[in-house]
């Protein structure tokens, strides 16, 4: 039985909890931080970005401009994040987009997961990517949803994409 605590949880309104777990990598490790979550009634797992990039076609495919609108404001959230300078910031750190989030996307059709959800997991991988000066993944994968909801890309670029995450 792993009886590794999380040191922050983030509870959502569709009863979903984020967790961070303490990380180990990069030139600042002590910093560093692991994302999971636990749906009601399922089993702790790690967010794929296949999963949430997926769910973003999916919702595309019943209304592109909405998808659109979302990626942007979700490159916004990357745009603004910047990695956490102590320990304590880290700790304190409490959630900065997901009530925008539900506000103006919370009608959005399709997919599994809810713009709430989606904006909680881009705003910490967007911090956590950001702790390392030379990682880009993530933020080609937001281009490339908005390039999709755009008709620039297809749904082979973006799966193709995310596995290689």
């Amino acid at each position: 039985m792993n009886n590794i605590k999380p040191f922050k949880i983030f509870k959502l309104k569709d009863k979903t909890i984020i967790q961070l777990f303490q990380g180990n990598r990069g030139t600042k490790p002590h910093l560093d931080f692991k994302v999971k979550h636990l749906e009601p009634g399922r089993k702790l797992r790690t967010p794929s970005h296949t999963h949430w990039l997926v769910d973003l076609i999916m919702k595309a495919e019943i209304d592109k401009e909405s998808v659109h609108d979302f990626s942007e404001f979700l490159i916004g959230i990357y745009d603004k994040a910047t990695p956490f300078k102590s320990l304590k910031e880290r700790k304190n750190y409490n959630l900065k987009h997901i009530k925008a989030a539900r506000r103006k996307f919370g009608s959005m059709k399709g997919g599994k997961y809810s713009p709430e959800y989606i904006t909680a997991i881009v705003e910490l991988f967007s911090i956590c990517e950001k702790q390392y000066a030379e990682a880009y993944m993530f933020k080609k994968s937001l281009n490339l949803i908005q390039k999709y909801a755009k008709g620039e890309s297809d749904y082979y670029t973006l799966v193709s994409h995310s596995k290689q995450m």
